[in-house]
């Protein structure tokens, strides 16, 4: 199974009100498989910050769910300047709901996949077009 890169739903819907493209979700998700995140969560969780124009600082944040050679879920996002600077970004039964929903997705057959884009849960990442290669 090749590889992909997904946005649920709802996080498809913010995002898209922030300006935020395929473009720069294909960024934030190469980063990642590169190890270059906000916070491994365990689990196959991960925080990653998404650029706005403003850039990273004050920037989205993501929850992303991936493991080495699994597919890549944008699965939870906000904006940063939407929390509090002393409060906990993520609590911990919500760390937990997370891990158990990053074990069954990345858990998914390619059958199981397709039915979740077909039902409109998650949409793929089209990143052929979109990324610009960076040498």
């Amino acid at each position: 199974m090749e590889l992909a890169i997904y946005i649920h739903k709802r996080v498809d819907k913010e995002f898209s009100k922030l300006g935020i493209t395929d473009a720069d979700l294909c960024i934030a998700a190469t980063e990642v498989m590169q190890g270059k995140f906000e916070a491994d969560l365990g689990g196959g969780v991960i925080k990653k910050r998404v650029a706005l124009q403003q850039g990273k600082s004050g920037g989205a944040r993501s929850i992303v769910f991936f493991k080495q050679n699994k597919n890549l879920f944008f699965y939870d996002g906000w904006v940063k300047n939407g929390s509090k600077k002393s409060a906990k970004e993520i609590e911990d039964d919500e760390l937990l709901v997370y891990k158990k929903l990053a074990r069954s997705y990345l858990a998914l057959d390619e059958k199981a996949m397709s039915a979740l884009k077909t039902s409109g849960t998650f949409r793929e990442v089209n990143c052929n077009e979109n990324q610009t290669s960076s040498t």
